[in-house]
Order: C-alpha cells, then sequence, then structure tokens
C-alpha cells in the first residue's frame, strides 16, 4: 500500500452471502527470512477449512537474493543470506518490494551476528511472482536495489509511485549506528537523497565513546535506529518513522527531502519504547506505531500510539492523540507489540502481541476519544503448540481478513500465517511451511 512499509493492502473481491471463500484472485506475499525467500499464498485456498494447517494454499517460493561467490573462487555458487524482512507493495499492485536486513551476505556471515550488514532491496513482479514457472527461482526478479546503508528494514512506497521511503536500522557491523532515512528514486532503483536524523537525548553524550554492538546496552539512545516507515500524503507528503533506538517518532517533510534540505526532519514525537511496526489510516490523517521495546534495558513494551499528523506538523512534538495498552488488561505485562496496522476502512487497528501470542483490534474513535478501545482480544495458535509470536499484518477480501505472520525461529519453513476473519473476530485458516521466523507480508490482486 502507499502509505505503509507493510504493504497492508485491500485487495477487492465478491462475496456471496454466508460464503466463506474469497476470490481466487487475491494473494499474500510474505517475507521467509532466514530460508531467503518469498511466499505466495492464495487466500481462498488459505481460508478451505480442508487446508487449515497445511501448505497446500503456498502456490510459489520465490528466490529474492542474488548468488554470490561464497566460496573465493570467483564463481557464483552460493546463495546470499540476505533476511528478507519487509514486504511494500507498490499502490498500482504490480510490484513488491522486499527489503533484505542483510543484503548481499554470506550465509555464515548473518548466522554469525544478524545485524550491521550492508542492506538491498528486491524489487518483484507481482505478474511474474504468480507464474509456476518461476517457483524456486528468481524469474520473478525485476531488480536489486543496494540501499546504501547497514540493517535495512522499513520501506514505504509514496502515492504517486515515483519514491521509495527506505529505513536502517544498524550501523556497519553493529546493532547500534543507523541514522538515516534514504529516498530511493524508482524509476532508476537509485538512492537518490540521504536524510540525516538527529540524535536522541539519553542522558550521555552522543554520539557515544563506543557504539554498541548488539542490544539490550545502555549506550543505545543516540541513534534513532529506524525500523519501520510509513508515510502520509498531508502537507506534500510526511515521512514517519518507528524509531526503534530513540524511543520516538520523525516526522520528516518528503518535499525537503527531495531538495537535500538539512531541516527535512521537522519534529520527534516520543512514545513508550523502540518502535517497529507503523502504518498511515487510509485517509493520510492518522499514524499508527506499535511500541516493542527498549534498546537501553531490553524491557518489552505493551502500548501502541496514534498521532494526528495535522497536529503533529503544527505543534512539532504533540502529535501523539492516544496511547492504548494492548494483548493485556494488566499494564505490568509485557506483551511487546511488534505492528500496528489500519484496516482499509480505517475504522480500525489491527496489533499483533508477539509476546503474548495475541492480536488486539483496536476501535479508532474510541482509542480518540479516551474510551476503552480493544474490541477483541485473539488468541493465536500454531498446528504444532509452539507459541505462535505474530509479526506482520496485512488485509484481504476488501478487509474482511487480516493475514497474520508469525511462529518462532527454528528450521526451514517453520512459519505460519493466519487468516482472521475480521467479521467474526475468529482465525479462518493457518498456512504453515512459511519461511523461517517469517516477518512482514503483503496483500495484492492478480486483477
Amino acid at each position: 500500500m502507499t502509505r505503509t512499509f507493510l504493504a497492508s493492502a485491500s485487495v477487492l473481491a465478491t462475496l456471496a452471502a454466508g460464503a466463506t471463500q474469497v476470490s481466487a484472485k487475491d494473494y499474500i506475499l510474505a517475507t521467509g527470512r532466514w530460508d531467503n525467500t518469498a511466499i505466495v499464498i492464495d487466500v481462498e485456498k488459505a481460508v478451505d477449512p480442508a487446508n487449515d494447517g497445511t501448505p497446500n494454499a503456498v502456490i510459489n517460493r520465490l528466490r529474492v537474493t542474488p548468488d554470490i561467490d561464497g566460496k573465493g573462487t570467483g564463481q557464483l555458487d552460493t546463495i546470499a543470506s540476505g533476511q528478507p524482512i519487509i514486504i511494500a507493495i507498490s499502490p498500482d499492485q504490480k510490484r513488491a518490494y522486499v527489503v533484505n536486513h542483510s543484503g548481499k551476505s554470506k550465509p555464515e556471515d548473518a548466522a554469525a551476528f544478524q545485524h550491521g550488514h550492508p542492506g538491498s532491496v528486491t524489487v518483484v513482479d507481482l505478474v511474474k511472482a504468480l507464474d509456476p514457472a518461476n517457483n524456486g527461482t528468481l524469474g520473478a526478479v525485476e531488480a536489486f536495489i543496494d540501499s546504501e546503508g547497514s540493517g535495512a528494514t522499513g520501506f514505504a512506497v509514496s502515492a504517486d509511485q515515483k519514491y521509495g521511503i527506505l529505513a536502517h536500522a544498524e550501523g556497519p557491523g553493529n546493532e547500534d549506528g543507523g541514522r538515516h532515512i534514504n529516498i530511493v528514486d524508482l524509476a532508476t532503483n537509485k538512492v537518490i537523497h540521504k536524510v540525516e536524523q538527529a540524535y536522541g537525548k539519553p542522558g550521555h553524550d552522543c554520539p557515544p565513546a563506543t557504539i554498541p554492538h548488539r542490544a539490550p546496552d545502555l549506550a543505545f539512545g543516540c541513534f534513532p535506529d529506524t525500523n519501520g516507515v510509513t508515510i502520509s500524503p498531508i502537507g506534500g507528503g510526511t515521512i514517519f518513522t518507528a524509531n526503534g533506538g530513540t524511543d520516538d517518532v520523525s516526522v520528516i517533510s518528503l518535499p525537503k527531502a527531495l531538495k537535500g534540505e538539512a531541516d527535512a526532519e521537522v519534529a520527534r514525537i516520543p512514545v513508550q519504547a523502540g518502535g517497529f511496526g507503523i502504518t498511515t489510516s487510509p485517509d493520510g490523517k492518522l499514524v499508527a506505531v506499535a511500541s516493542r521495546e527498549s534498546a537501553r534495558d531490553g524491557k518489552e513494551a505493551n502500548t501502541i500510539s496514534i498521532i494526528d499528523v495535522e497536529a503533529a506538523l503544527r505543534e512539532p512534538g504533540k502529535g501523539e492523540a492516544a496511547r492504548i495498552l494492548v494483548g493485556t488488561s494488566n499494564p505490568e505485562v509485557q506483551t511487546r507489540p511488534f505492528v500496528a496496522a489500519f484496516t482499509p476502512d480505517g475504522k480500525r487497528v489491527v496489533v499483533t502481541n508477539f509476546r503474548t501470542n495475541n492480536l488486539s483490534i483496536i476501535d479508532v474513535a474510541k482509542a480518540l476519544s479516551g474510551q476503552p478501545a480493544e474490541l477483541a482480544r485473539i488468541t493465536l495458535e500454531t498446528p504444532t503448540g509452539e507459541p505462535s509470536r505474530p509479526r506482520g499484518v496485512a488485509f484481504a477480501g476488501n478487509g474482511r481478513y487480516a493475514a497474520i505472520s508469525g511462529a518462532p525461529k527454528g528450521k526451514s519453513g517453520s512459519g505460519v500465517v493466519w487468516l482472521v476473519d475480521l467479521d467474526s473476530y475468529k482465525v479462518a485458516g493457518r498456512v504453515t511451511q512459511i519461511g523461517n521466523e517469517s516477518y512482514m507480508i503483503g496483500g495484492f490482486s492478480s486483477r
């Protein structure tokens, strides 16, 4: 979708009264992370009760990382371990942008330390993604983009499809050190501008004498270490970033960024803790961000924040319109919210709570008016009985279904995708063998 690095697109479907199926032309694209693949799921097959707890709805497993010279022989003999973690679907639903956290790294290098590697973005042709001939191949790949940074994470596409907004959560060789939001020209697939974000205010010198190698570390707090990005059309294009290192959200003017102006970052909005998933409402007026955890002490959070875009621009630093406890009724319980995604009608927010293995469904109007806003709390179960550990969110069936990616890191094919019916708040289907530690997920239509 145009507004969120999750690509939580609403895809059209015609539903007969009482029917349990959606159009066979609706699909989900999930990241496979450690399997270095992107997995295409047929939504109609996914909600067929006969396929529950099976991989039967998977129609293609696409390679999204290139071959590299992994053995030093001068030959392309190894599949790179890119750790594909983010998917953004273009507004016209013709392309997917898959962010590879560790780019073209050797598998052993990424396995030894998953952070601080040069990132990349794979451009996938979504028509070719559906072609069985491209199963297990690079046949659907249109291009590779050098992210020009380390630990690539969030990606969002502008409404006019001219620009990609790309975040980096890390510095070279370290989990800390990310301080730039890169603007990508999607016609040339090149980075054309880099927005330098301000340091945080952790109470110690910035930058620190030694950049932390991994979290948690009390020396974190200087570098934003942005995870997710999203964009609102308001203000000619306003970028919001979920900063994992500084426990806040950056507000960045896209017009200023395109001009290379030093003051493109116009505000910072404090939230409970370092965020990850962030999305914009369909009308562009609101932004929802999930507070995941503190990089300084490792304490996991339990709220999401809803930001008023116009208020954030009018009164810098004062845009938080609501903060909602999610996944629990006890404010002392850590739920580790991963993603907060607006439904296609903008009336609800779906939140994945990693630590408590459940979803929260939030009523936006109630949240903004200060009323109790959690409409439902849905427990997710894996077919194997392991924790569900939900992460990504996408939508299908004209918003009827929320697709959720999750399951713990394990062996190849250990991931699961759940299709949750947002009318009944019940799980309509589970698709297995979805990569290893699948992160983000996107929805698209073949029409």
